[in-house]
């Protein structure tokens, strides 16, 4: 399987995140990694990025398609293939005893 990454800019709204998993959801999509972040500058927006595993490509652009049709969505794009700085966080709890 192919990760496959979406950066998604939508307004913000509630539940639009709900939204936005729904269609994962219903296209059978697993998400292996989300964040969303507002921006600074622009409070009424929030740019979420979204990693996925898709094996079908046809598949994938259609979901692409779907999430741009929604009416609290600026623009989501498919930027598996540009050069992104990517990171990741962990949380670890340690118990002391």
């Amino acid at each position: 399987m192919k990760k496959r990454m979406i950066s998604v800019i939508v307004y913000n709204q509630n539940a639009i995140l709900t939204r936005l998993m729904g269609l994962f959801t219903k296209h059978q999509f697993q998400i292996e990694s989300l964040a969303a972040a507002e921006y600074k500058e622009l409070k009424e927006f929030t740019k979420v990025s979204i990693i996925v595993e898709a094996e079908d490509d046809h598949k994938f652009l259609q979901l692409v398609k779907q999430i741009n049709k929604q009416i609290d969505v600026l623009s989501a794009t498919d930027i598996t293939d540009q050069n992104v700085i990517s990171r990741e966080l962990a949380l670890i709890k340690k118990v002391l005893v």
